[in-house]
């Protein structure tokens, strides 16, 4: 029997992952968090136990963990801390939380169990499907990352606070394409998100250049919030309010779209090769990813250390299960010439 434990298991992303998992014979779930009650109220709806774990408050860490083998963390972190702790206790994580800060903070550590990051759809879908896009390139130099959101998702206070900020940001950089989102979005404008896939993979792939660039279903919104943002960058009551506008209910889609595109050489030629990725439901892809990461790392030997979910698991399972599960289709284009005739 393998005991998980998912921090903030009873949000929008956790209470997914804990419902996927809930009905193993083989594995048993804790849901925690700050809130026991709340804990107690999703582990009751699945049939899973409770407990209580603040990533602030190291006090309540031994307890929690007592017994368990994988920690999956759903809880943003500013220091390492509760991920040293695990090494200490033996416990391998999957961390589903999307801070680049926090992740070269992690990557400096020298753990003796198992994390794994960059595990959701961006960072995550969107690191793995650059890497299936890369294969059979001689050299790769440039990976360009599209996303595409649906404005009638669910949308959490922090993931649309986070977006407002890097729209409004004065110092971000002002870049925008057109990318191809596939048939029910065709080719839209899309403009430069900090996300952290780009960073990682940078890192991860030295030498590589990348960048991503956000869009929404609503071509005029994406216009819209996008010329704001530049228009007003910088202005904390501008930004308050459209911070306040986007929780309002929008008319719109549930779904998601990656659209990769890698550039480099091939027999000394220029190439690119395109991939994408069409679902639904962010934090549902989100919870699949993780589980499929979870399940890969349990049923093999783990490699010790800090790494990036497109390091330690194998693209085409990861993307074949999240495709098995019905949580969207992958395209892999063939090699083309990058040379406009």
């Amino acid at each position: 029997m393998t005991t998980i434990l998912i921090a903030g298991g009873y949000g929008a992303v956790g209470s997914k992952i804990a419902q996927q998992l809930a009905d193993r014979k083989d594995t048993a779930v804790i849901i925690a968090g700050r809130s026991l009650e709340k804990a107690r109220a999703e582990a009751k709806a699945i049939g899973a136990e409770a407990r209580m774990i603040d990533l602030r408050q190291s006090a309540s860490w031994a307890a929690a963990l007592e017994g368990v083998d994988l920690v999956v963390t759903c809880i943003d972190q500013t220091d390492t801390a509760f991920l040293q702790t695990l090494g200490e206790h033996g416990i391998a994580c999957v961390d589903v939380t999307a801070d680049d800060a926090f992740f070269r903070k992690a990557e400096a550590l020298d753990l003796p169990t198992t994390a794994v990051f960059s595990v959701g759809l961006a960072p995550g879908l969107s690191n793995l499907l650059a890497i299936a896009a890369a294969r059979g390139l001689d050299h790769l130099d440039r990976i360009e990352i599209g996303i595409l959101m649906g404005t009638g998702d669910e949308h959490g206070t922090a993931a649309i606070a986070w977006s407002m900020a890097q729209m409004f940001d004065p110092d971000a950089p002002r870049d925008d394409a057109v990318m191809d989102f596939g048939p029910d979005f065709g080719r839209r404008r899309a403009y430069f998100m900090n996300f952290a896939d780009q960073h990682v993979l940078r890192r991860t792939l030295p030498g590589t250049n990348a960048i991503t660039r956000v869009a929404y279903d609503r071509a005029l919104l994406t216009t819209l919030l996008f010329w704001v943002g530049r228009r007003f960058a910088g202005n904390r009551t501008i930004q308050a309010l459209f911070n306040r506008i986007s929780h309002l209910p929008l008319p719109g889609s549930d779904k998601c779209v990656l659209s990769i595109r890698a550039h480099g050489q091939t027999a000394d030629r220029p190439v690119l090769r395109s991939a994408m990725f069409q679902g639904r439901r962010e934090a549902a892809v989100t919870a699949a990813m993780a589980v499929a990461v979870a399940d890969t790392l349990l049923s093999g030997p783990m490699q010790p250390g800090v790494h990036h979910a497109h390091q330690i698991v194998d693209a085409d399972t990861i993307l074949a299960r999240i495709e098995q599960w019905g949580h969207g289709t992958f395209t892999i284009g063939p090699i083309e010439s990058a040379i406009v005739p």
